[in-house]
Order: C-alpha cells, then sequence, then structure tokens
C-alpha cells in the first residue's frame, strides 16, 4: 500500500516513528523528508505523491491546523476520495485540536498518547503485537539488510557518525564495582564512535 504523509514540520519528531514503523511493517510510504532531494519541484513532488497514494495520512495537530500545506495537502485528498473513492483518508490526531469539520465524519486514529504500535496497527488492520512483530521481522528478512545487535544499544545497521558497516562494529562492556553496574555497548572502529548504556 502505498501511504503519503500529510504533517507540519514542527511535529516531525512525533510523525517520524509511525511513519517508519509503517514503513516496516510493508508499506510504501512517502514523506518529504525521504523522497524529496535538492532540485526537485516539492508542489511537482506532493502532487504526483498525492494522485499515486493509496493512503493519505493527515497528522493532525495545533501546527497542522495552520499549516497551507497540510490544509491543501488533506483538502487535495479529500477531493480525490470524493471524485472517484481511490484513496483513503486517515486523520491521525496529534493532541485535542479539532478536525476540520469535513474531517470530522472520518475515522481518525489517536496518536496523542505515543503509542507508535497501537496505531500502526489500526492504520494496517494488524490485530496484535505479535502480528505486527512478525510482518516488521519479515521486511528486515526480505530486505537482506545486515544488523547486529549490541546490548547495551540494540540493533545497528552500521555507524552512525561513519557509515561504517555492522561487521566494523565491536561490542564493548564494563563494570563499575562501587556501583555493582554493568555497562555495555558498541563502538566503531573506524571513528571511535561509541554508544551504549546500563545493563
Amino acid at each position: 500500500m502505498r501511504a503519503f504523509i500529510s504533517h507540519n514540520h514542527r511535529d516531525k519528531p512525533r510523525v517520524n516513528p509511525l511513519a517508519s514503523r509503517l514503513q516496516l511493517l510493508g508499506m510504501d510510504v512517502w514523506l518529504d523528508a525521504w523522497k524529496i532531494k535538492p532540485g526537485d519541484s516539492i508542489v511537482g513532488e506532493v502532487n504526483a505523491a498525492i494522485g499515486a497514494a493509496e493512503s493519505v495520512l493527515v497528522f493532525w495537530s495545533a501546527n497542522a491546523a495552520v499549516s497551507r500545506w497540510v490544509n491543501t495537502e488533506w483538502e487535495a485528498a479529500l477531493s480525490r476520495c470524493l471524485r472517484d473513492g481511490s484513496v483513503r483518508v486517515i486523520p491521525v490526531m496529534l493532541d485535542d485540536t479539532p478536525l476540520p469539520s469535513l474531517l470530522e465524519p472520518i475515522m481518525w486514529v489517536s496518536l496523542a498518547d505515543g503509542d507508535v504500535d497501537r496505531a500502526a496497527r489500526e492504520i494496517t488492520g494488524i490485530k496484535s503485537q505479535a502480528e505486527i512483530n512478525k510482518a516488521m521481522q519479515q521486511t528486515l528478512e526480505e530486505s537482506g539488510i545486515e544488523y547486529r545487535h549490541f546490548p547495551g544499544y540494540g540493533a545497528a545497521v552500521g555507524c552512525p557518525r561513519c557509515g561504517a558497516p555492522s561487521s566494523e562494529l565491536e561490542s564493548w562492556s564494563a563494570v563499575d564495582r562501587n556501583r555493582d553496574d554493568m555497562y555495555a555497548g558498541v563502538r566503531c572502529i573506524h571513528c571511535d564512535w561509541t554508544e551504549g548504556g546500563e545493563i
């Protein structure tokens, strides 16, 4: 399914986790920061993406309510929906800002509580967290992406500083005997980037 993400740039920190989760669930997600490159026509790219989308997720908030871009995007999507039914418009509520009257009758999803997995289940129709986990694992396996898990850090595809692959990262661990705490993490052998935490 192709999904267009309509949102105000101030809401990106709350939008990105759900967009990434939907991508991991196998959706073809169009997010401006992922798709528009320097030199592209912003209006042209947005117009083409809305025209090709099967779903338009309208992330609604106080920021979105005053955004001409967001309002133009949901109006274009709703017009297409009413004209030929070829797109679903799904409001995603980030706060308690009332929806525009034309969007009020549409069933919406709440992300106000930050529960990304629940919101992803509602959008995709996946019934359980176990099914979400299986779908994300399948997407990772099919992608062929090489990653490793490091205690104290988590999964890594590569070094976030220099881009070295996960095969060039190594685990580390240390014990704080005074506090009786164990720490672990990951270190890049190329640029000495390191990260980790208590385990």
